[in-house]
């Protein structure tokens, strides 16, 4: 009996894994800081786990899954931020952080996390409609996940020119099958010049992938969406805290990005009935 009252049981995994950089060095960084020149993209995502490659069917019949719940955490100290002054618009352009870490002692905020191979299961209840601001020469917010199929609703607040271009950041995105770059056709470009203006997009969040945002006319300005193809993405809260619910029963890989740290990957099996609780551990070496 005592058993069969317990709600859920409980699983930990620990990854200790080590996490290149996917941007610029902080020497790198402020040397960009005095230029109009965009920063470097930040690294790829394996074509097997990214999530453009996800494909995923709804299936209404699944009613009982199990939870993976987990927290991203930092060893070490993390590496330095670096400021980046603007050189044009400074009316409204302020001195911002390039990539700024998000979190606290408990975890690290702004890591999307997502699970790759889940194959059928619920559809996502997720909002259809997904804002993004530009607010004080910042996107807001800045790191953000939507459900492929929404409609995104481009806004400023700024009274000035910009340009946001919408860009696939995954695996094969800027490459050629040599490994050559290319220059990548943007999802979308978006022009805005009025502060109160709205545009509805519907192209950036037609497929799933991880979409980069820049502004043609502020290389400083960055944000990233998440487009999931199912509901097992998410952003990790200010305490590194992220929940999946409603899973069904397999074997997955739990993958994990950050703009300045890359991707770490592991393993995890789903039971269900069974709360599985997952810690994702990024290195700097």
């Amino acid at each position: 009996m005592q058993g069969r009252n317990r709600a859920t049981r409980l699983r930990t995994a620990v990854v200790g894994a080590a996490a290149l950089l996917a941007l610029v060095s902080c020497s790198s960084a402020e040397d960009a800081a005095t230029s109009d020149a965009p920063p470097p993209r930040a690294s790829a995502i394996t074509r097997n786990t990214s999530l453009a490659q996800q494909a995923y069917r709804v299936d209404s019949t699944l009613v009982f899954g199990g939870r993976v719940q987990g927290t991203v955490q930092f060893d070490g100290n993390l590496p330095s931020d670096s400021l980046l002054q603007p050189t044009h618009d400074v009316s409204i352009c302020k001195p911002v952080v390039h990539a700024p870490f998000i979190g606290s002692e408990k975890g690290l905020g702004d890591a999307i996390v997502w699970l790759a191979g889940v194959a059928t299961g619920p559809s996502d209840t997720s909002s259809r409609r997904v804002p993004l601001t530009l607010t004080n020469c910042q996107l807001q917010p800045r790191v953000q996940r939507a459900a492929a199929g929404a409609t995104l609703l481009v806004g400023s607040r700024d009274a000035m020119n910009a340009r946001l271009r919408f860009l696939s950041a995954d695996d094969s995105s800027g490459v050629d099958s040599s490994g050559a770059p290319v220059e990548v056709e943007p999802r979308a470009l978006v022009p805005l010049s009025d502060a109160g203006a709205v545009v509805p997009i519907a192209s950036v969040l037609a497929e799933p992938g991880l979409v980069e945002v820049r502004d043609d006319h502020h290389p400083w300005v960055r944000g990233w969406i998440a487009v999931a193809p199912h509901p097992y993405v998410a952003v990790s809260n200010a305490n590194g805290e992220f929940i999946f619910d409603r899973v069904p029963a397999g074997a997955y890989v739990l993958v994990t990005w950050h703009e300045r740290l890359g991707r770490v990957e592991m393993p995890v099996m789903v039971e269900a009935g069974v709360e599985t609780r997952m810690v994702v551990r990024f290195r700097n070496r």
